[in-house]
């Protein structure tokens, strides 16, 4: 199976019509509507021998409902086109108000192999859904020849189990796109602009302070693609009392790799940047001298995050399990001067990561087979490290959640929620 993602073509862009819909102008090029009303009124006149799937619908670290388009073409029809430039995807979404949510794509054929006829060639589309009842138009294009396939169905999004959720999505689109972007994007969607209101109910002020940890030399693992998308998910809270401050620590250099304050929209640029200097592979002298003392620093950043407000606060440390050193100084924290704000401490177990060898028909080149998606909630977590940075925070009395999956951290949004009250 060779699998390609979105590449929208650089002529084209999306536009917003409606408060919701998002209208593509690469449709305006083409007789989108046409094609599906002759599939249609003709049945099977296909150019292509292809199925069309829309998996059910999953909870995302990002709290939002999201599946997939997955558009699986017969490599034999392709074989005889390698060289014909590319092929187009329009995708069309339409909910149940008949707004209607278009974009395209495209796969360069010419970065088929020629044993391509021997493989599937899967096109994937992501999306975030609202639950509802949802239609489907796709059509290929050869770009070259104009040969085209069209055809439609329907799906629904399932509303069941999200009770505390839903209230939180009542402001989002009912449809939005997520395109193909390389770590560390792709765990923080910075084109998705929908926004959570998870503590709009809130009416009296209160800070929430974010730690997300970098436990050494993994920034490049599963971890931040869990509790990267939690971070952004906590900044939405939709309550104008809510204030916040969001601090990256790096525990091997014994820093604050990042710090905002006042958050409404999280500084990704600047954010995504620090995780590039905290993945950097050369620790310098003096960290490694001092590395006993990663423990006392983590201490140190959260006796300044708690001192620095005198509003009712409630601190998010966000970390894997953390193990140090021998000799590792681990006093826990003094209670002198702090206030008393509630501590809420989410520890993220990742799973184990199922890997699909690189297929070498298409040579493991970029938008080629990919390692599989994390089994979340499935009791397959990575071996387990004996986490000691819990201990220093004991006299806080936090709340301790042992985290694999979207469904339970949102159990930690639940109580968050309920002690900025």
């Amino acid at each position: 199976m060779v699998r390609f993602l979105p590449v929208l073509l650089t002529a084209f862009s999306l536009s917003a019509a409606t408060p919701h819909e998002i209208l593509d102008p690469a449709f305006d090029r083409v007789p989108f509507d046409q094609w599906i009303k002759d599939r249609d009124a003709k049945g099977n006149t296909d150019s292509f021998h292809w199925t069309l799937n829309v998996p059910r619908a999953e909870l995302s670290f990002h709290q939002r409902l999201q599946t997939r388009i997955e558009i699986k073409l017969d490599g034999r029809d392709l074989e005889t086109r390698r060289a014909d430039g590319r092929l187009l995807f329009f995708i069309q979404i339409t909910d149940h108000d008949g707004g209607r949510y278009r974009i395209h794509g495209n796969v360069d054929l010419s970065k088929l192999d020629a044993n391509v006829r021997a493989a599937n060639v899967e096109y994937l589309q992501r999306s975030f859904f609202l639950p509802g009842d949802y239609g489907l138009a796709v059509a290929i294009v050869d770009a070259r020849t104009r040969e085209h396939s069209a055809r439609q169905m329907q799906f629904r999004v399932p509303s069941d189990g999200h009770g505390f959720l839903a209230e939180s999505w009542r402001g989002l689109p009912p449809v939005e796109f997520s395109g193909k972007e390389d770590t560390p994007d792709s765990w923080f969607l910075p084109e998705v602009d929908g926004r959570l209101e998870w503590a709009a109910a809130v009416h009296s002020p209160a800070r929430i302070d974010v730690i997300l940890n970098v436990a050494p030399h993994r920034t490049d693992s599963a971890d931040l693609a869990a509790l990267l998308p939690t971070v952004k998910a906590i900044t939405q809270t939709g309550s104008s009392e809510i204030s916040e401050h969001v601090e990256l620590v790096d525990l091997s250099r014994r820093r604050a790799a990042f710090d905002q304050k006042d958050v409404h929209d999280l500084d990704w640029p600047r954010l995504k940047e620090s995780l590039g200097e905290s993945n950097t592979a050369s620790i310098d002298v003096h960290s490694l001298a001092e590395r006993h003392h990663d423990a006392q620093f983590f201490v140190a950043q959260v006796r300044g995050a708690l001192r620095a407000t005198q509003q009712p606060c409630v601190l998010v440390v966000l970390t894997p399990p953390v193990g140090f050193e021998s000799g590792e100084d681990l006093d826990p924290i003094s209670l002198e001067a702090l206030p008393a704000c509630r501590v809420i401490y989410v520890r993220y177990h990742a799973p184990v990561e199922r890997v699909r060898p690189v297929d070498p028909m298409f040579g493991g080149h970029g938008r080629g087979p990919r390692m599989a998606a994390p089994i979340y909630g499935s009791g397959t977590r990575s071996p387990q490290i004996v986490d000691q940075l819990e201990g220093t925070l004991k006299p806080l009395n936090p709340k301790v959640f042992d985290v694999d999956s979207p469904e339970q951290m949102s159990k930690v949004l639940v109580e968050i929620e309920k002690d900025v009250r």
